[in-house]
């Protein structure tokens, strides 16, 4: 059986005449004749907006793109449109929610033309060549409206959509998905190309002007959120037209501005746009297995064996990560020249405890028993790593680049600590869903005894990620909204975990509730740790507001995780 659309009014579900309809058209529903037909003008203004000038004065293209702008633009709705006209409803509806994901970001990224259109680094849509103040062309105002009407075509090709299936995830299928997702949100944050030319400013999102930033986060979450969510689709059709539709949009950021580097000679060559067209091939590649299905037979069989071997090497990946990191934290991270001071001193002891912990339950999952309890703990507590290594990194990457000073054996470890950390977690977390196929959620509800002291704690926790745990004077903290660096990369980090886990809990079972909490609560006091093993590098520190969150935040954790753990699951 296969997912359909509503069918238009008027039309009669049992008529048999339709089964055997020659003209699949017919069957297609106004509505997603409406929305192919939205998004294929969303499309034509997005290619061809630029001819008409971004700006006033206009200034053109560094070489006539438009036509490879147009192609792009086009891939996804041209195909809906060829899969609607074969019969084929679910996977041309599917195919527009990519472009409707990427629809938010790439109208940010725009918005850099109207507030300051020489610091656009677009070649293909304009070049400045002077410092004049520039204000939005008629072309801006039709490229805005096509992000906007790719994002409403979108909307309403799945407003009436409904999946059918056997109700089956394909974990491997989803697992591949996130990863092809993952890796296409860093490419969207990586500089496009390096360049020569002032008027191409070649930056990260990060070091970029606040609406490319804002638009390249939204592109980041946009990537693999859209990759999980239709690959976890549990019809078939519907998860490899969203795939399709996820890979084309993928592929019209990312070719750009290789096609820039190609034409233009003061540019040069960068890493970003390769990864984002490797995750597009590699969404393409899982398209086509989407389509396959997978014998439902089979999945019983394998479940239990899977299980066990996800928990015990998402521990044997935990017990390693950990081990790296109190290596890292017991070694030199950086070989400074002749009397200079060693930054990365006093931040590499946050390693120590971080490694501790994570030894702790990496060795705990190796134990029957405690594995399936410890699984949710690993999923919130991995980012203890990064949010430890990322300080001493910073200052490792400060002291080569200002100081020419050699990164040593603990700088290398800390890396390599926070790569199996992250292993580590995403095992457990295709554990879990492992688990979760066993386990009866129909009967799942809010607690409200859990719900209430977690969002207590939720924002606490922003506090003490967002805020400085110590300060000084003369000393500005890296923090996540102001002063942003490689510090901040692991407080980011450690947020989303904390938020996750704060979210998740009021509508899981008392016992992984409770191990989320847990988890984060561990976390948090680790942020607190900060202060008594840091304060000491700085001349009259003092705690910052930052502590007192992470204090707070640990204990209504806890507290929270006893309350989860001691409340009954709901009756039937």
């Amino acid at each position: 059986m296969t997912a359909r659309p509503d069918l238009p009014s008027g039309s009669s579900a049992s008529a048999p005449a339709q089964a055997t309809d020659p003209q699949p058209t017919r069957g297609t529903p106004a509505r997603l004749r409406a929305a192919i037909g939205l998004s294929l003008i969303g499309a034509a203004l997005t290619g061809l907006g630029p001819l008409l000038g971004l700006t006033s004065p206009a200034v053109p293209a560094a070489y006539p793109a438009w036509p490879l702008l147009l192609v792009l633009a086009l891939l996804a709705p041209v195909a809906a449109a060829v899969f609607a006209r074969r019969g084929r409803p679910v996977v041309a509806a599917a195919l527009l929610v990519g472009p409707a994901a990427f629809a938010p970001g790439r109208l940010g990224q725009d918005v850099q033309f109207a507030a300051d259109a020489g610091m656009a680094a677009r070649p293909e849509l304009l070049r400045a060549t002077s410092l004049l103040n520039f204000e939005p062309g008629v072309g801006w105002w039709l490229l805005a409206a096509g992000h906007v009407l790719a994002l409403v075509a979108g909307v309403l090709a799945t407003w009436g959509t409904r999946e059918s299936g056997d109700g089956s995830h394909r974990q491997g299928l989803l697992a591949m998905a996130l990863c092809a997702g993952v890796l296409g949100a860093v490419a969207v944050l990586m500089a496009p190309f390096s360049s020569d030319d002032p008027y191409l400013p070649a930056e990260t999102a990060l070091d970029g002007p606040l609406p490319v930033l804002i638009g390249s986060a939204l592109l980041a979450v946009a990537v693999p959120c859209a990759a999980g969510l239709l690959a976890g689709s549990t019809d078939a059709e519907f998860a490899r037209g969203g795939l399709l539709g996820v890979a084309f949009s993928l592929i019209a950021v990312a070719v750009p501005p290789l096609v820039s580097v190609l034409v233009l000679d003061e540019l040069s060559f960068a890493w970003g746009p390769l990864l984002g067209l490797l995750a597009a091939a590699a969404l393409l590649v899982l398209a086509v297995r989407a389509g396959r299905g997978e014998p439902a037979e089979d999945v019983d069989d394998l479940r239990l064996p899977a299980l066990t071997r996800l928990l015990t090497l998402a521990g044997v990946f935990a017990l390693l990560a950990g081990a790296v990191a109190v290596l890292a934290a017991l070694t030199p991270h950086v070989a400074m020249p002749y009397g200079l001071r060693d930054p990365s001193e006093y931040p590499a002891r946050m390693l120590l405890p971080a490694g501790i912990l994570l030894v702790v339950v990496g060795a705990g999952m190796l134990l029957p028993k405690l594995a399936l309890p410890l699984r949710p703990v690993l999923t919130v507590l991995w980012a203890v790593v990064p949010l430890a290594a990322a300080g001493s990194l910073d200052a490792v990457f400060t002291a080569v680049q200002a100081a020419g000073a050699g990164a040593g054996l603990g700088a290398w470890a800390a890396g390599l600590s926070v790569l199996l950390a992250a292993v580590s977690a995403v095992l457990a977390a295709l554990a879990g869903a492992v688990e979760r196929d066993d386990v009866d959620l129909t009967e799942m509800a809010m607690r409200r005894l859990v719900l209430i002291p977690s969002l207590v704690a939720l924002v606490l926790g922003a506090g003490a990620f967002s805020l400085p745990v110590l300060t000084a004077p003369d000393y500005s903290a890296p923090g996540v909204f102001t002063d942003f660096g490689t510090t901040s990369w692991g407080l980011v980090l450690a947020l989303a975990a904390v938020v996750g886990a704060t979210a998740l809990a009021p509508m899981c079972r008392p016992g992984p509730a409770a191990a989320l909490l847990f988890g984060a609560a561990l976390l948090v006091a680790v942020r607190a740790l900060e202060f008594p093993l840091t304060a000491g590098r700085l001349t009259g520190a003092t705690p910052g507001l930052g502590l007192w969150c992470a204090i707070g935040c640990a204990v209504v954790l806890l507290g929270t995780a006893l309350a989860a753990r001691t409340t009954a699951e709901p009756s039937n």
